[in-house]
């Protein structure tokens, strides 16, 4: 290898480790949306949805919203990634938009 192919090499490497973490941080994955009605009375800690109880994770819009919705409202939630026992929990509910 020419020794200006491996400063360039060497170069884009080291830009990438530098760049790596906010990188990952940016392109994170959100988990799934669930859409369906509301089958129990929301509290700040848990939604049921279509007869599923879903936890709500702490300090997100989820929980500062949750109080807000009603038995029967057809909502969109989202779901993060499981966490260590399986479990995903409730990061954003929004109104369903065709409700």
């Amino acid at each position: 290898m020419k020794p200006a192919n491996f400063r360039l090499a060497m170069g884009a490497w080291i830009i990438a480790l530098c760049v790596q973490p906010s990188a990952t941080w940016a392109t994170r994955a959100v988990g799934v949306t669930v859409t369906g009605e509301i089958t129990a009375s929301p509290s700040s800690e848990v939604i049921e949805v279509a007869h599923h109880a879903y936890h709500i994770k702490a300090n997100t819009p989820a929980e500062k919203t949750a109080r807000s919705f009603f038995l029967g409202q057809v909502v969109d939630i989202v779901l993060d990634r499981p966490t260590a026992d399986n479990e995903p929990e409730v990061v954003s509910i929004t109104p369903h938009s065709g409700s």
